[in-house]
């Protein structure tokens, strides 16, 4: 970041949120095999209404504006579909982990973000399996390399998976007054 950057935005009305780690992972027959989902129930979203769940996990965890975040989702899947998917595991027909893929035409990369788990539901092998399919599907379309900006909650589960980190990021969230 060029120095003094953080300040100016700061200055403008940005918050710095949590620090990230850029963390990269090939899309290999061995980083399949480092994910398990075969024991889960893990679905791909294939309409908007699906949504609704991967909304409900957000609310549960308690992010912001889950309602407004199911309603840019749901218009990138209506204009572009072939640009993201969003993939959710289900516990006894409830949603409780959840994450999106992103792909951007001409590239090698599959972008893995909003990865979450229900409180209530961690530690169980769910975001793994979330993770796992997300990677299934890239490898299926024709991704070589994994990449995601990982929280300090979901880095060491990914970094114990294969993933690597190659910088850290520091985001800045404008939240303008209501």
């Amino acid at each position: 970041m060029p120095s003094g950057l953080g300040a100016l935005l700061v200055a403008a009305g940005f918050e710095p949120d949590d620090e990230e780690q850029v963390l990269v992972l090939p899309a290999d027959e061995a980083a399949l095999a480092a994910f398990d989902t075969d024991r889960y129930d893990v679905r791909r979203v294939q309409d908007e209404s699906g949504l609704d769940d991967y909304a409900e996990i957000a609310r549960e965890i308690g992010r912001k504006n889950p309602e407004g975040e199911r309603q840019q989702l749901a218009l990138l899947l209506r204009e572009e579909p072939g640009a993201m998917s969003v993939h959710i595991a289900y516990v006894d027909g409830e949603p409780v982990s959840c994450g999106r893929v992103h792909f951007q035409d001409g590239t090698p990369f599959a972008e893995l973000a909003g990865g979450r788990t229900k409180t209530t539901h961690r530690e169980r092998g769910l975001f793994s399996a979330v993770v796992g399919a997300r990677l299934k599907e890239a490898r299926e379309r024709g991704r070589t390399v994994l990449v995601t900006d990982a929280l300090p909650t979901s880095e060491p589960i990914l970094r114990k998976r294969g993933f690597r980190a190659v910088t850290s990021t520091t985001p800045y969230v404008y939240e303008p007054e209501a």
